[in-house]
């Protein structure tokens, strides 16, 4: 039986952009404006970086809204502005919603697009609207160096380390991951300029490393890889009807892209290649004793058994090749097997996906 890393059992924390106040007068449309959502950003400098202070108003004083989509340009989340939030009636500027985003000195702009629904008189209304704010003017500097990290779900870490612009000297740094005895690059960065991105590959236990950047023999960042924005484990959906057994196959934006091989116990198989952000299925012909086991390479998954719903006439049987013991019929439980295994195996086996 396909066992789960102990990684993937539990649930990876993300964390929340702080809130801050924001005194800034919301210009809203006249009565008659159409409903939307009034997006508005405030950058500022802060050491070694830049921050947009966003707010999110709406532009009705006597309806409340849903927030149903939130886009942050670079990614980023929120704890406040995001989809399932209440957009309150706006009766002031204690009446809306306000969210930090902090980006790094190479990054000149930001964008902040929200999509919000109102139901007025029984009638569904949709708006999205969406604003860009840029970095101060004359950049944010600093005498600071700068280090960003960027997991990806094959577990690697592509590190950038970015010299102060008001710095005084070169920046030499060495990159070193917890359990290597040399450092894996080291180099050396211009006034006001950014290394080349440097991709620190996956560690092979559970437990992903602790990746430090040190210069002239002090930490300056640290990081532990962690689950991008969107989870990489695929959901798998089984459908089953008195005639198919469907399986789909819905792949996170930043998921690994792999090709996923289904195989019946009787008939011909099918390939089906996960990509990235994509949903894809397949459909077998039902029958009684069918399972399809699911397999990524030479690695095979829990295999999946059709079970005849209710209400349905007789289904011809079909000579059984081996007993379907232990197959999984649809559960939600079997299914986050099937999903974890699949991220499992496409990471052990060093899939990557294009970006």
């Amino acid at each position: 039986m396909f066992h789960i890393p102990t990684a993937l059992r539990r649930p990876l924390a993300v964390a929340g952009a702080a809130v801050v106040g924001l005194a800034a007068a919301v210009v809203l449309g006249s009565p008659a404006s159409a409903h939307h959502p009034v997006v508005s950003g405030t950058a500022s400098c802060v050491e070694g970086k830049w921050q947009v202070d966003w707010t999110v108003a709406n532009s009705e004083k006597d309806l409340a809204g849903d927030i149903t989509g939130v886009t942050f340009t670079p990614t980023a989340t929120s704890d406040t502005v995001k989809v399932g939030a209440v957009l309150p009636a706006y009766t002031g500027n204690d009446a809306v919603l306000k969210t930090t985003q902090t980006l790094d000195i190479a990054t000149t702009s930001a964008t902040l697009s929200v999509d919000a629904h109102w139901l007025r008189n029984g009638k569904n209304i949709n708006a999205t609207k969406s604003a860009t704010v840029t970095v101060p003017r004359g950049g944010c500097k600093t005498s600071k160096p700068a280090v960003t990290f960027t997991d990806d779900c094959t577990g690697d870490v592509t590190v950038v380390v970015s010299n102060g612009a008001e710095a005084t000297k070169k920046l030499r740094y060495e990159i070193l991951v917890e359990g290597s005895e040399k450092p894996i690059a080291s180099g050396v960065v211009e006034i006001g300029k950014s290394s080349e991105p440097i991709v620190v590959p996956a560690g092979e236990g559970d437990n992903p490393p602790k990746i430090s950047v040190v210069s002239r023999g002090k930490e300056i960042a640290s990081h532990t890889w962690t689950e991008p924005e969107g989870g990489c484990v695929p959901d798998i959906a089984i459908e089953q009807t008195c005639d198919e057994l469907s399986i789909t196959v819905t792949n996170p934006p930043n998921g690994l892209e792999f090709d996923l091989v289904f195989t019946p116990n009787t008939g011909a198989a099918q390939t089906m290649k996960v990509e990235k952000g994509k949903t894809s299925k397949v459909t077998f012909e039902a029958s009684e004793g069918l399972v399809v086991t699911p397999s990524v390479g030479e690695e095979k998954l829990e295999p999946i058994a059709w079970t005849q719903p209710d209400g349905c006439e007789d289904t011809p049987t079909l000579p059984k090749t081996g007993a379907n013991t232990g197959a999984i019929a649809g559960g939600a439980g079997g299914l986050l097997v099937i999903g974890a295994g699949l991220f499992f195996i496409a990471r052990r086996r060093r899939l990557r996906f294009t970006a």
